[in-house]
Formats: structure tokens, sequence, C-alpha cells
């Protein structure tokens, strides 16, 4: 049994296909198929059935899939292992953000740290909570971007920023003319929300002490995973919906008439890094940290005594 070889079955797991993990791993089909064979053969079980399309894993193999990804991912620990008892501070750094946290974070901070950390390779990837979590565990991504806190085992999180909700509301919206709208006041019923396995949509439940959305009164409906695509429809139909703080720098000026300010008790979001407890690549996720919070406005920083909304994330 060789690394190659769990490489490929794991390959074939993800793509449902013989031909294309070929493709993705830079080898002939044959070649390939010859490994995952000579695999079987020594395991004396299949553990892919090729009869179906897409290929599925056999019984038997779901579960050598299970235990071949805990082996590729104690075998790449090695070399990061190796890299900090040498105290490499260059390498590939892997980063997933959730989708209400990119577009607003990332140009931030991407091009201080990619002129300065010309050794690190960088890649991001957009991902709700639960499946940043479940590759961090997994070994495939070295590090997250999230709203916290969260409920999850084996987890570590570092606060890096606060920021506060806002309202963007519809000039057609009974609430459009006061300059700030009081949280009791919040009717979640004329909020539009994320989609369902977003945080940000369970936060603004939770800011609106509501545990379920009943009917819309508009007889429309949308459903989105981007904040972004939420202000074009409060732009275009009435509602409104409720945003970070980071995201207002993206709001043009002819339109921050349409942004409250919500009173109260003022709700505020955590955005954290967060890393599994055995996570190596220490000194390159400490870059990334420092680049990001050197990027972030000094007012961010801290909590300023307000309260934190949960993310009722359990994963």
């Amino acid at each position: 049994m060789t690394l190659t070889q769990i490489e490929y079955v794991l390959a074939i797991a993800e793509h449902g296909s013989f031909v294309e993990a070929a493709r993705k791993r830079y080898v002939t089909q044959p070649a390939l198929t010859t490994q995952v064979k000579n695999l079987e053969e020594e395991l004396g079980v299949m553990i892919f059935d090729r009869t179906k399309k897409p290929i599925i894993p056999t019984t038997i193999g779901k579960q050598i899939i299970e235990q071949a990804k805990e082996v590729a991912n104690q075998s790449r620990k090695l070399h990061d292992l190796v890299g900090e008892y040498q105290r490499v501070e260059k390498g590939d750094l892997s980063i997933g953000i959730i989708p209400t946290i990119s577009p607003y974070l990332v140009p931030l901070f991407i091009n201080n740290f990619s002129e300065n950390n010309k050794d690190i390779s960088v890649s991001v990837s957009e991902e709700i909570t639960e499946q940043i979590i479940h590759k961090l565990k997994n070994g495939q991504l070295d590090v997250g971007i999230i709203a916290t806190p969260i409920e999850s085992t084996g987890i570590i999180n570092v606060p890096l920023y606060y920021e506060k909700f806002y309202a963007y509301v519809s000039r057609s919206n009974s609430n459009y003319p006061k300059p700030d709208i009081n949280i009791g006041e919040l009717n979640i019923n004329d909020i539009w929300l994320l989609k369902e396995g977003n945080c940000f949509r369970d936060q603004v439940m939770n800011i609106c002490n509501q545990s379920k959305k009943e009917a819309f009164k508009e007889n429309f409906r949308f459903e989105s995973h981007s904040i972004e695509s939420l202000k074009r429809v409060v732009e275009a139909k009435n509602g409104m919906t409720l945003i970070p703080e980071l995201s207002l720098a993206t709001i043009s000026s002819k339109n921050m008439d349409m942004v409250k300010d919500l009173t109260g008790t003022i709700p505020i979001r955590e955005i954290s890094l967060v890393v599994t407890r055995q996570f190596l690549k220490r000194r390159l996720i400490d870059r990334l940290m420092y680049s990001i919070q050197e990027c972030l406005p000094e007012e961010l920083k801290t909590d300023h005594g307000n309260k934190v909304v949960n993310t009722s994330v359990k994963v």
C-alpha cells in the first residue's frame, strides 16, 4: 500500500470518475486504474462499485475512504511539522472564509499580505461555516475565518475584529424616514434573509429574537448566500436587510441614505480566525493574522462592551 494509491482512491471518491480523477492528478487513466486495482487486490475487497455512474464506494469502500482521508491528512502534517521545526516561513496556505465576510475582508488585506509574503502561496475559498470546520478537521484547509462563537470540539478560535450590524432599508419602507431603528421594532417578516445554512441568517433572527420566519408580506421569494444580492433586492423592492459594518465601504454615496443605525442593545458580530488544536504552519498563520489586523480600522479591534450575537452553529 502506498500514499500514491491512497491519494488516487480519494481523488476517485471526490470526482466519481476514474477519468476525472486521473486528470486532476496529472496521470494517465490506465496508470491510476492499475494502482487502485492493485490496492483492491492487496486488501482483498472492492473499494468502488464500477457499475454505477458516477462511480460510488462499496460499503467497505466507504470505511476505507474515511480511513484514507486520515492517513493522507497525517502524511501532509509530516511536511508541515518539519517546516515548523526548521522555522520555514514559506509554503502553501489554504484559507476558508464564509461568504458574508469574504467580499469585504479579502480586498482589505490580500495585497498587503501578498506583497509582504512573496514566499507564501495563498488559496482562498468561500465556504459556509460547517464546510470550513469539516475541511479544517480533515486537513483540507489550514485556517478558517468565520463568525463566532460556535460550538465545535477540537477547534481554537482567535478573535480578529468586531463589527456592528446596520439596517439597509428600502426608500419605500415605513422605516426609511427614521434616522435610526430600535432593535425592538425590527420585524423578521419585513427582513430579507440569507439562505438557511448561513450563520449570518441565524444571527439576524437572534437579533430579532425570533426562531422562525413566517410569510414575507411581498409576493416574491428570494434566497441567496450573498448579502450584496439582498441589497440589490432591497433597492429594487420593499423591505430591508441587515448588513455587517465592513460592507459599508461597498455602498455608493447615493445609497448611503438607506443605511440606518440600530439602537437599543447594540448587536455586534465577532469575526475569528479558526484552526484545529493540532494546527501547524503557525508562522504562516501568524503572518496572516498580523496582515489582517494591520489593515483593519482601529475601532473594529475591540467589542466596546457591546453584545456579541450568537451564531447558533453547532458542528
